[in-house]
């Protein structure tokens, strides 16, 4: 049998979930061009909520 990217045996562990505070963050689509923010990926915590900073605005979700 040859060995194909698509076996799952091949495949490496799961990537670790990040956290912030503790917390599980997961990426979602933020749009908030009308706010001035712009469109990026941000993180969400496990009860559906923006993870913010201390000005406001949602972390994006590749700095955590």
């Amino acid at each position: 049998m040859a060995i194909t990217k698509n076996n799952p045996a091949a495949r490496g562990e799961k990537q670790k979930d990040k956290t912030f505070n503790g917390k599980v963050a997961k990426p979602v689509k933020y749009i908030g061009s009308w706010l001035g923010h712009g469109n990026y990926i941000a993180a969400q915590d496990e009860a559906g909520k923006l993870i913010k900073d201390n000005q406001g605005r949602p972390i994006p979700y590749g700095s955590i």
